[in-house]
């Protein structure tokens, strides 16, 4: 093994070089952990700018700067949380208490807490929702406490099966899974509940919204994506690393052994002791060779992965349509609006629409798609279809915005820790449990991060942070990881275990 890292008590790397491939929030995440254990970090990123899929562009022709599609993150979303602290960027999250859903009959129902201790924070809001009739929100009810004593170990039975048929299961209307569950999952996941694993599904309910008061709380950047990252290059910098931006990566060498260096577009090869591969499971397809590939299992079932696309509908008003920060849409196919703001200057108002899950659309032209969400705005919104005219728009198509949480799923999702017999003791055992399960032969100094690894979350910004904090753990042979909220004491009393 190449690997020239020397740990320190304490897990605190005092030598060796690491090379971190993808500049995403991943690869943000490894090389910032990285850098501050003291490893001298290159990261390298085929953009312009860091951030990957969770960043901006430059509208040219209006002057903006536009992001590729709305992130927003929960309270129970530690990691990431502490990467923007890290990068001195929290006071740039705005944090929303209340979520506003909408139906077309004009119903407006708010989801905010009271002062009742988790799991009964929601509660009331839950049961004064006009969007749903009694008998479903009571459904709804007994299927929330199902989910909390299923616990950590009920949801992890549940991954082989789909969340639709749980439901089905236990007895929820139709109508309540397409104007409850299906809004909130669709959003969280990327994915209809009858594609989805009922593990991921329960573990939305029971972190986001069941165990922890704080958890539920939405979090939306008040400027665009790319300047929560732009102050990464300089911490990482600052440090002793090297940040290496519009640098395509054009293959992994392998020696046979273990990986010697990263091939770049000018045909330089970029060398350290380790190698953290930050990169999309496809992108890391398309560069690894079959020798490295038949050389670790964790590369062997990259072309597995099923995704599932994101559109962002940037719409630009004339004047005010709604003085609402976000607005949550019941049944309909365009499913989120944000509130970016009423421009001073201009008066414009420019709202970001959301479609999650959106294989039904994105194979449809940009005027067909902004036609149809100017017909759900007006509604919705009436100001959307009065007085006030659309001045332009902008559809961006993520199509392969993230993995699909697919029932099984976890089989493909590899551990941030080279694969073999044994970890070095020095690892901590949550690190390397994964990896010791495995019998296949590993290249020792290379290491796995990106939201599709086995975070045990599904494809969030929170979980491409916990992968790389996860493999710049295993590099530094320490937990990198941040503590996840304790859930509330009356949420453990109920659950009884």
């Amino acid at each position: 093994m190449a690997l020239a890292v020397v740990v320190m008590s304490g897990g605190d790397a005092r030598a060796g070089t690491a090379v971190v491939m993808g500049g995403g929030l991943a690869g943000i995440a490894a090389a910032l952990r990285l850098a501050e254990a003291g490893v001298t970090v290159t990261l390298i990123e085929t953009r312009r700018r860091l951030g990957g899929r969770a960043t901006s562009f430059e509208q040219r022709d209006a002057e903006q700067t536009v992001d590729n599609c709305q992130h927003v993150l929960l309270g129970c979303c530690t990691n990431l949380i502490d990467l923007y602290e890290r990068l001195g960027v929290a006071d740039l999250i705005e944090w929303h208490d209340r979520l506003h859903f909408f139906d077309k009959a004009g119903t407006h129902d708010v989801m905010k807490a009271d002062g009742l201790p988790a799991p009964l924070h929601l509660m009331r809001s839950l049961r004064g929702f006009g969007t749903l009739s009694r008998a479903e929100k009571q459904a709804i009810g007994r299927a929330m406490w199902a989910i909390m004593r299923a616990g950590e170990s009920g949801r992890e039975a549940a991954a082989g099966r789909s969340f639709g048929d749980w439901l089905r299961e236990h007895g929820q209307p139709a109508r309540a899974v397409e104007r409850f569950w299906a809004v909130i999952l669709i959003s969280a996941l990327n994915q209809t509940p009858d594609r989805s694993s009922a593990k991921y599904a329960m573990q939305v309910f029971q972190d986001g919204f069941l165990a922890h008061r704080r958890a539920w709380g939405m979090g939306v950047s008040s400027v665009p994506l790319v300047r929560l990252y732009d102050a990464a290059g300089g911490a990482i910098e600052s440090r002793g690393g090297r940040v290496m931006l519009g640098c395509s990566i054009d293959g992994i060498e392998f020696d046979g052994t273990d990986v010697s260096g990263v091939r770049v577009g000018d045909g330089s090869v970029v060398r350290g002791d380790a190698y953290v591969s930050a990169l999309p499971f496809d992108r890391l397809d398309r560069v690894v060779s079959d020798e490295l590939r038949a050389a670790d299992a964790r590369l062997a079932r990259l072309d597995e992965f099923e995704v599932s696309p994101i559109l962002g509908i940037h719409l630009w008003f004339e004047g005010e349509v709604t003085d609402r920060a976000h607005l949550v849409f019941v049944d309909s196919p365009l499913q989120w609006a944000f509130n970016k703001g009423v421009d001073a200057a201009t008066g414009q108002q420019y709202l970001h629409g959301v479609i999650s899950a959106a294989d039904d659309w994105v194979g449809e032209p940009a005027e067909v798609i902004t036609a149809m969400a100017m017909r759900e705005l007006a509604a919705y919104v009436p100001a959307a279809g009065e007085a006030v005219r659309l001045v332009r728009s902008r559809v961006i198509k993520e199509k392969r915005a993230t993995f699909s949480p697919s029932p099984g799923v976890d089989a493909l999702r590899p551990p941030p820790g080279p694969p073999g017999p044994a970890a070095p003791p020095e690892v901590p055992a949550e690190l390397a449990g994964a990896a010791q399960n495995s019998r296949a032969e590993g290249v020792g100094n290379l290491y796995l991060a990106g939201d599709w690894c086995d975070t045990g979350w599904p494809a969030t910004m929170e979980g491409a942070v916990r992968s790389g904090y996860a493999a710049a753990g295993v590099v530094c042979g320490e937990s990198l990881l941040i503590d996840d909220l304790k859930p509330g004491w009356v949420y453990r009393m109920l659950r009884g275990r």
